[in-house]
């Protein structure tokens, strides 16, 4: 019995021991997770380069005394799923942050905008995207133009752009707001587009493209075209089931936003003769896709893509109101078109009475 008692004791003693231990390691954990110091809070801008592994983020915070254990922050940062997440750019910072506070800005891109500011409209082409960047002081448009047709440059570290068909940059360079240094290349500046997209693109996103058995290239590309048809939000969703309901035809895409892009600088309107030019994106002549999409979409057109209404609709035209009127026949679009034109005349007419 005693024998008995002394081996109890012995595992209540080691059980005590080991819930001790792992209290003060909690502790140590915690505490070396948490801010540096939470009386400081003299701001710090550190600079993430582009391509940063998750090893050089830790080095760098470790360096601006951000961070207390090097090993910790990379075990929370992969933990907590975001350890392939992190973004680069300049940062601000300051020793009150915790681990937990520092991973979340830099997994969603919180960067310190003190750059020159830069916005892509959703739908810009890349010949405009070059053309904003070259304004504004940050490259040369020839530079970008070699980037721009040549993806293999940026493959190794954008694995999404490792398919053949994809042929440019075009469609991959994401709209939004930026700040850019003067000092960035301009390789470093597409990087930073092609980072957006790459965040927007969640893996929600990506596993929907698989399930439809789709390719990246297939629904960028789409999407693209979608974004220059539409006006309104909840026409995308209803533009891109149209466009499926062609392509499972084998009729033609018929997007004059696909003929636009052939011209670098849009026209009022596409005529009859430019319906009869021989290229690869003239959707009235060639079925299918265009070789490659004609403009970088924003979320809400991918998603349009990802998700389209279901509908047996053929045809749409447009309204003087900025919607569409969809048909599923070709008799009752050529009457919808008609009467678009009949509106847009006795709107056309009103205002020259009011004037």
């Amino acid at each position: 019995m005693n024998l008995n008692n002394d081996k109890n004791k012995k595992i209540v003693v080691f059980i005590i021991a080991v819930l001790i231990l792992i209290i003060v390691a909690t502790f140590v954990v915690i505490q070396q997770i948490g801010p540096y110091n939470k009386n400081n809070k003299e701001d710090i801008v550190i600079d993430i380069p582009t391509g940063s592994t998750l090893s050089q983020v830790t080095d760098i915070l470790k360096e601006n005394n951000l961070i207390k254990n090097k090993t910790l922050f990379k075990l929370y940062a992969r933990v907590s799923d975001n350890s392939a997440k992190l973004k680069s750019g300049k940062y601000l910072f300051n020793q009150t942050y915790s681990n937990k506070e520092i991973v979340k800005d830099l997994s969603e891109g919180k960067i310190y905008n003190d750059g020159i500011k830069i916005t892509v409209p959703e739908g810009s082409t890349s010949f405009e995207i070059m053309d904003i960047l070259a304004k504004s002081k940050l490259g040369e448009v020839s530079s970008y133009e070699k980037l721009i047709n040549n993806p293999k440059e940026f493959k190794e570290k954008f694995k999404f752009l490792d398919d053949e068909k994809i042929k440019s940059l075009e469609g991959f360079l994401y709209p939004s707001t930026y700040y850019f240094s003067e000092k960035q290349s301009e390789k470093e500046v597409l990087e930073h587009m092609l980072e957006t997209f790459d965040s927007k693109y969640t893996d929600k996103l990506q596993n929907k493209q698989k399930e439809l058995n789709k390719s990246l290239y297939e629904v960028v590309n789409l999407a693209s075209i979608v974004e220059k048809e539409a006006v309104l939000d909840e026409d995308r969703p209803i533009i891109a089931s149209v466009f499926y309901n062609r392509i499972k035809i084998d009729m033609p895409l018929q997007s004059d936003a696909t003929i636009q892009y052939i011209f670098k600088e849009r026209k009022k309107s596409i005529t009859y003769n430019d319906l009869k030019i021989d290229s690869p994106y003239n959707t009235y002549k060639i079925a299918g896709l265009p070789p490659t999409p004609i403009a970088n979409p924003g979320i809400k057109s991918i998603e349009a893509v990802l998700y389209p209404d279901n509908t047996d609709y053929l045809y749409f035209v447009a309204t003087i109101e900025g919607g569409n009127t969809y048909s599923k026949t070709y008799e009752e679009h050529v009457k919808n078109v008609e009467k678009y034109r009949k509106d847009r005349e006795e709107r056309n007419n009103s205002y020259s009475t009011d004037k």
